[in-house]
């Protein structure tokens, strides 16, 4: 990580929103975690209220193949697919609508922060501990090859409902959690970094390719904290991960698909590279002096708001490395996400969407931007928050 500057006064530029709770808008493939009771099993293709939350909804992570929501007083609920109990409900029966985890409630516990892989769930608690649930990979084939899975202990059976991280008991409190598919990763709040699951691809960050059954310091961070370097966001999706680090640093691990962390040093590469260690975002066509303050990672594209108002975006087969959105310079950009094929900004003036981020659209390339107000799609103007980075989407509106 010698690549990494080290200017000697470090300063946040991005701290955690506190976003206001909202109405709960869902879109996308009806199977994996839409949150709507129908007959059909039709794809939403217009977003939809979620009528089990009233103004409630605090946080929202659609998975690849289900979702988790917190609402304001810390209550978790999940629906979606459901063979490896990883809703948490303590059973395997699949839920179209929003179902209560009671398990945290039951014992007087409020969710602060969740991360969903593929079929595992992540979460930290008002207590400070990491709980998780979901798939063990135990099936005979999957136990012969040694599979992986994200839980953070040794099981051989899944997990049908919330279980603490025994390993992590007695370290410093949670303070960011994060998941992709057969991994996860937890920050504390001395900035230190734990990692488990799959690592083949690169997917723990660690400099190696194991995978490791319980949570592991990563070692590599371990050296950054001692140089003053500290994680303000972590975010994963599938088998890469990006993590946002004072003065405006951005570093990317893991499966870059299709240039989707903007990692790479070379503009035109056809090829999949795979990470090992957190590699800084490739900064070379940012404007001189920017710096990132936030930032958005979706299955296979990435997009970077710097502090000039700019947003820079990598990935879907297009470009390799960050290359500017053009945008109006007179709006303020306010929100954007990274999603599965496509993206969508709000300024204080317009919703841009890219391909069929919201609507069905023809399929375009990621430079043709569809303009809109949101009060067409949300019924108000006042959209909370928006994302999902795999094939639903949602939104958080106060109506």
């Amino acid at each position: 990580m010698n690549c990494l500057t080290h200017s000697g006064v470090f300063k946040s530029l991005w701290t955690r929103p506190l976003y206001r709770a909202g109405n709960l808008y869902t879109w996308g493939v009806h199977s994996l975690g839409c949150g709507i009771n129908q007959d059909s099993q039709s794809d939403q293709l217009r977003p939809r209220r979620i009528e089990a939350f009233n103004g409630n909804v605090q946080k929202v992570y659609p998975s690849e193949y289900f979702t988790a929501v917190i609402t304001d007083n810390g209550d978790l609920y999940t629906f979606g697919n459901n063979n490896y109990g990883q809703l948490g409900l303590g059973n395997t029966e699949q839920q179209q609508t929003p179902q209560l985890v009671k398990y945290f409630r039951d014992k007087g516990l409020k969710v602060i922060d969740v991360a969903l892989g593929s079929n595992h769930g992540v979460a930290l608690a008002s207590d400070g501990n990491i709980y998780t649930w979901g798939s063990a990979n135990n099936s005979i084939l999957d136990q012969l090859l040694c599979k992986p899975n994200g839980l953070g202990d040794n099981y051989t059976n899944n997990l049908l409902q919330p279980q603490i991280v025994q390993k992590l008991v007695g370290t410093p409190k949670g303070k960011f959690v994060s998941a992709g598919i057969n991994y996860s990763i937890a920050v504390n709040e001395n900035n230190q970094v734990y990692v488990w699951g799959a690592g083949k691809r690169g997917e723990l960050g660690n400099g190696c390719s194991l995978n490791f059954r319980y949570p592991e310091l990563n070692p590599i961070f371990e050296q950054l904290t001692k140089s003053g370097y500290t994680i303000q966001k972590i975010k994963s999706c599938f088998a890469g991960t990006l993590a946002l680090l004072n003065e405006g640093i951005v570093v990317g691990w893991g499966r870059s698909y299709y240039g989707s962390l903007g990692v790479r040093q070379q503009e035109y590469v056809v090829t999949d590279l795979e990470n090992y260690s957190p590699t800084p975002v490739n900064l070379k066509y940012f404007q001189p002096n920017e710096k990132v303050v936030d930032f958005d990672l979706g299955y296979n594209l990435s997009l970077f708001l710097t502090d000039q108002n700019r947003i820079y975006l990598s990935g879907y087969d297009e470009t390799y490395v960050p290359r500017p959105i053009d945008l109006p310079r007179d709006e303020k950009i306010l929100k954007f996400s990274a999603s599965n094929n496509s993206f969508a900004i709000l300024t204080d003036k317009n919703f841009y969407t890219s391909n069929e981020y919201v609507i069905p659209q023809q399929k375009r390339n990621l430079g043709f931007l569809f303009k809109s107000q949101p009060k067409e799609l949300f019924e108000s103007t006042n959209i909370e928050q928006f994302g999902g980075g795999y094939r639903v989407r949602y939104a958080v509106v106060n109506n």
